[in-house]
């Protein structure tokens, strides 16, 4: 039987993709195609039906998890089953609650993946006998992973992060990715990337009853780099027309047609705000390494933790915007009660890359800060990433002599 059975395999990683279809082969298995994730893998999955699917998981499990959740809304009778190199409890559990068959681990063994793929499809047949008895299987549809660019103050590097961010994804990752400003203050990220302002969110707000995912397209600017850009408008009396509930579909609609949706917002929390906070795969909330920046960010996680918002999702992201480096990173992690996530490095291209209306990823790839950048897109999506030069503080213990003693104290309950 198992001559019979096509199978597609779905990583983000082109080379363990490749030892995954040798495996297969050796196996007696026929591979039907192979692809990354997001809207391409559950894409893929639709035009050729496969009697199975194996899925790569690795760190950060969101996107994979993201994928395996909509295959498995998508195609109940076709088994999933994720590979990888993670072999903790908390990440099997997640896959398994995502729709997940089986779990096992990378690298595979010929006798244990074909055996495993035999049961998955053996278990999910009396499923498939119902389906094909009710009705024509209907995909839902696919989502791309939405990425909120979050700070508890201005002037943080908010933007900065999300328009390289979205740069260095398009550009270098050739992935499909909608940039949306949704900053109720200032709204400049039109102006850093020196892109005409023809259709704000406003505009898509005012029509979003008439809209799906489609002719939204027609709002959307084009970034040389590839992003599609949505601006905030430039009289801030707009986002008067502008409710959480916008932001919600606005985001459900971009993310069926891209591979990334990502957020830029105000150094403010407002209803729009937490609209972002909710639909987000991943919020990268960003810390710089002055004491006002670090007491907001201590009160946002505060508030988080009371709403119980799934810490799972919040990257702490410290960014060095100056060169004043006197606070240590391990200071910031236990004051916080919060491990951090990635580290910007301070660099002075940064600010004349704003002067020039180009993201630093492409206008200066090889800058300290770019190469950066580029690694942490890599990372989120899912692509190795090689070594980081973390920035290391020059005078260690400024934090304990300027925070009050009640918050370095503060644990979470």
């Amino acid at each position: 039987m198992t001559g019979r059975i096509a199978v597609v395999i779905l990583d983000t990683n082109a080379e363990t993709r490749a030892d995954v279809h040798r495996t297969l082969r050796s196996a007696g298995l026929s591979v039907l195609a192979e692809g990354g994730l997001g809207i391409e893998g559950v894409t893929l999955v639709q035009e050729t039906r496969p009697h199975c699917v194996l899925l790569g998981l690795e760190q950060p499990l969101e996107r994979g998890l993201q994928t395996l959740e909509a295959v498995a809304r998508s195609f109940p009778t076709i088994p999933v089953i994720v590979y990888s190199r993670i072999d903790d409890g908390p990440a099997v559990r997640r896959a398994m609650i995502a729709g997940a068959m089986d779990y096992l681990m990378f690298p595979l063994n010929e006798r244990t993946v074909g055996e495993a793929i035999l049961a998955a499809i053996e278990r999910l047949a009396p499923t498939s006998q119902r389906v094909a008895a009710a009705a024509p299987e209907k995909a839902a549809p696919a989502a791309g992973m939405v990425i909120t660019v979050f700070g508890a103050k201005g002037g943080i590097g908010k933007t900065t992060i999300a328009t390289n961010l979205s740069a260095a994804l398009a550009y270098q990752a050739k992935a499909s990715v909608a940039l949306v400003d949704i900053d109720t203050r200032f709204g400049d990220v039109a102006i850093m990337l020196d892109s005409p302002i023809e259709s704000t969110i406003v505009d898509v707000a005012r029509d979003i009853d008439k809209l799906d995912r489609n002719s939204i397209r027609r709002y959307l600017t084009t970034h040389r780099s590839g992003v599609s850009l949505l601006p905030a408008p430039m009289d801030p009396s707009g986002w008067d027309d502008v409710y959480p509930a916008h932001i919600e579909k606005i985001v459900n609609l971009l993310a069926q047609t891209h591979d990334y949706v990502i957020l830029d917002t105000p150094g403010a929390f407002n209803d729009n705000v937490a609209a972002a906070l909710e639909v987000a795969t991943v919020v990268l909330l960003v810390t710089s390494l002055d004491m006002a920046s670090i007491k907001n960010t201590s009160v946002m996680l505060s508030m988080m933790r009371s709403y119980d918002f799934p810490e799972e999702k919040v990257r702490l992201t410290v960014n060095h915007a100056n060169m004043a480096n006197s606070v240590r990173e391990a200071d910031i992690a236990r004051t916080l009660d919060y491990e951090i996530f990635w580290s910007i490095p301070f660099d002075d291209l940064i600010a004349k890359s704003t002067q020039v209306g180009q993201p630093l990823v492409l206008w200066r790839p090889n800058s300290k800060a770019a190469q950066n950048l580029q690694q942490l897109a890599a990372l989120l999506g899912g692509r190795p990433v090689g070594k980081v030069q973390q920035p290391r503080p020059k005078r260690p213990g400024l934090l304990q002599r300027l925070l009050p003693a009640r918050i370095l104290s503060r644990r979470s309950v």
